[in-house]
């Protein structure tokens, strides 16, 4: 991902932020202010043969510890145009990808119950759940929010 693909990629996050189904932000950040709480970690786009950005997918840091060195936080937002179409598939498998030679060995993300797509499409990559936050944070509706807490270990790095 670069500056020159954030345009787009504000685009498609501020969709998923008005699903209501996908975040707790209210607001798209700036790129710096996005760039900035990476940590270095990995990000992608995915694009058509016209260079369109369809989706992208992002890790953050869980934590600034260095004992956590290795455990990052996905986000991935697919464009509301093209969904069903395998593009979050090929996202979060190429996110992997890059995270293992990044020398991240865990995966973690916190998913709404509500979507389920986004559930599919983790436990289908080897997520698994590993807990719910009950109430975690509240919405700007006012309502309470559950999150599925799900998680990927490699299984090439980080096993001794």
């Amino acid at each position: 991902m670069s500056a020159a693909d954030w345009p787009a990629v504000a685009r498609i996050y501020a969709a998923g932020i008005r699903t209501g189904e996908a975040t707790f932000e209210r607001d798209v950040p700036t790129w710096e202010r996005w760039l900035a709480s990476r940590g270095g970690f990995p990000s992608i786009v995915a694009k058509d043969s016209t260079k369109e950005v369809l989706g992208w997918a992002a890790l953050t840091p869980v934590s600034q510890r260095e004992v956590y060195r290795g455990v990052g936080a996905v986000s991935i937002y697919v464009d509301p145009d093209h969904t069903g179409e395998g593009v979050g598939r090929a996202l979060l498998s190429a996110l992997l990808q890059a995270a293992e030679q990044a020398g991240i060995w865990t995966v973690e993300a916190g998913i709404f119950p509500e979507n389920r797509q986004s559930v599919r499409l983790h436990e289908a990559l080897g997520f698994r759940l590993v807990g719910v936050r009950e109430r975690l944070g509240q919405m700007p509706d006012g309502r309470w929010q559950d999150v599925l807490l799900y998680e990927r270990r490699s299984e090439t790095i980080g096993l001794d």
